[in-house]
């Protein structure tokens, strides 16, 4: 730095060691950066986020609308064995955070002391080496130019000490980082042509569903949803005649489960069939679960059985029949729908609420 006056050096270096530099700056830093790094490892080793995840995908199978987005199941699975795999980054990583950043943490006092030390030493230093070059000036024994002079030297030597203990320390801290990045690198062309391939995937089945119901409705939609009116018109005008039929025949049937009440056992139920007169009945396919409760009324049976049917139509909702187990009761007539030949009973069936009070019935979107 020829050319510098001697008072620029000494208060660049001053500026160095000062609270704003070392002591302000790159010691917090350091500190934040210990607290990141343990957010850090925490989020990648967690697997709380996925497993809910999973959860959600594994809801949407079960559902009569979002079967196709289970692609969170796959999402959720992938996410776990890209965890694994860099198991290796975050070794390196703990490494790091334990070796760097938790050792230099512990090293923030001494590191204080250290420079507070260096620079005590140093002002010393100047004070004696410019005291001595006064009294040489004074006294006329100095012959050589102030800019080659001892004091001089000292300033620059010392200018470019403190220099290289700032750049030491940020050095330090960009080649760990390097290597760190390194990793992840070999991590990214390890599995990101793999895992490019599966998002476009899993992102293609999304907007998949979204085009299905945006399409605009065909000739066949239309006559369905008219025939959907239709029947939902036709019960609405039949309902007191329902209502007014389950009383008729209550001491045949027992209550339409409107509310049921509970029973002490299903053999009154079990008769129903026998003194209606109904040996056959129309064989139908449960189109979701009708799980089992507390009254004995109602007909438990699992999506995809076959139900016989024993009523002609619909009481306030509801159907009487029973399974192949020999149980009879009533059941949402919505859960059911009939097996015809060469057709698939599930491809066009809509599911409409059953118009019933009972609170302990399932709902049906």
């Amino acid at each position: 730095m020829s050319g510098v006056s001697s008072d620029q050096l000494h208060k660049s270096t001053l500026s160095v060691y000062s609270l704003q530099n070392l002591m302000e700056h790159f010691n917090p830093g350091l500190q934040k950066l210990v607290a990141l790094g343990n957010s850090y490892i925490k989020a990648f080793q967690s697997e709380a986020y996925f497993s809910a995840v999973a959860k959600m995908g594994d809801q949407a199978l079960h559902t009569l609308s979002s079967r196709s987005l289970d692609v969170l199941i796959q999402i959720s699975e992938t996410q776990r064995r890209l965890t694994a795999e860099m198991e290796g980054v975050l070794l390196q990583f703990r490494w790091f955070q334990i070796e760097v950043l938790q050792a230099m943490e512990k090293n923030i006092k001494l590191d204080e002391e250290y420079i507070d030390g260096s620079r005590r030493v140093y002002e010393l230093e100047v004070r004696n080496q410019a005291e001595a070059l006064e009294k040489q000036l004074r006294r006329g024994t100095y012959r050589d130019s102030l800019e080659n002079s001892e004091y001089m030297l000292y300033l620059r030597q010392s200018h470019q000490e403190i220099l290289k203990e700032e750049e030491r320390r940020y050095r330090f801290l960009a080649e760990k980082h390097c290597g760190l990045t390194q990793s992840l690198l070999f991590l990214i062309n390890k599995t990101g042509a793999s895992l490019q391939q599966k998002a476009d995937g899993w992102k293609e089945k999304v907007n998949d569903t979204r085009v299905s119901r945006s399409r605009t409705p065909t000739h066949s939609d239309q006559e369905a949803q008219l025939r959907g009116s239709v029947s939902s018109l036709l019960q609405t005008v039949a309902r007191d005649e329902d209502m007014s039929w389950a009383r008729r025949e209550q001491h045949a049937l027992g209550r339409v489960p409107s509310r049921p009440s509970p029973l002490p056992s299903r053999s009154r139920s079990s008769s129903v069939g026998e003194s209606l007169g109904l040996g056959g009945g129309r064989v139908m396919r449960a189109l979701v679960s009708h799980p089992s409760s507390s009254n004995p009324k109602l007909l438990p049976f699992n999506r995809g059985e076959t139900v016989i049917v024993l009523v002609q139509e619909p009481r306030n909702g509801w159907l009487y029949g029973r399974t192949d187990s020999s149980l009879q009761g009533w059941f949402p007539a919505a859960y059911v729908a009939p097996i015809e030949d060469g057709t698939n009973p599930f491809a066009t069936v809509k599911l409409r609420p059953t118009t019933t009070n009972d609170r302990s019935a399932p709902q049906i979107h």
